[in-house]
């Protein structure tokens, strides 16, 4: 990408984000054997469950930094599929958990299969402390992304939507 090494650091990274994230988006669009490929909030789901373990849907939108309403619709998706059940919590007649299935456990587990084959082809070339740095940088940086999400919108305000900044510029 021609020129970027004369771009603000800031900008540079917001660019390559914008980049990896519509390129994860196509990734996530190709999938190989039946049941794929999974859509990104099913892969999502179905990741963190497995990582996690059963969680309640509170704990989950939570966890996505998500409304629970959101998230709700989408493992209602999941759970109509048969790739995630709902248990009942046996201390709380109201409330249930989420696990992953078996058929959920094997379509996961093809998927990241999936992605780390690219990763793999990707980053063969790279030498192996290079592979070591990006994924502690990339660890730091979604770190730092979680702590500001947990901290909420108070400490930090809500980008401007488009149109109002647009009303802004033009004033």
């Amino acid at each position: 990408m021609g020129g970027g090494a004369r771009l603000d650091p800031l900008e540079r990274i917001e660019r390559e984000l914008t980049v990896i994230v519509r390129r994860a988006q196509r990734m996530g669009r190709h999938g190989e054997g039946p049941g794929l490929p999974l859509d990104r909030a099913t892969y999502s789901i179905l990741g963190q469950l497995h990582d996690e373990g059963p969680m309640r849907l509170s704990d989950l939108a939570t966890c996505f930094h998500l409304d629970a309403s959101t998230v709700s619709r989408q493992v209602a998706a999941v759970v109509r599929s048969g790739l995630v059940e709902r248990e009942a919590d046996p201390r709380d007649g109201r409330a249930y958990w989420l696990k992953i299935t078996s058929r959920g456990e094997e379509l996961l587990g093809v998927a990241r299969a999936a992605r780390r084959r690219v990763f793999r082809e990707v980053l063969i070339a790279w030498p192996h402390e290079d592979r070591l740095t990006f994924a502690s940088l990339l660890e730091r940086f979604n770190a730092g992304l979680s702590e500001r999400f947990d901290r909420g919108d108070a400490a930090h305000p809500a980008m401007p939507h488009p149109v109002a900044y647009k009303e802004n510029v033009n004033s």
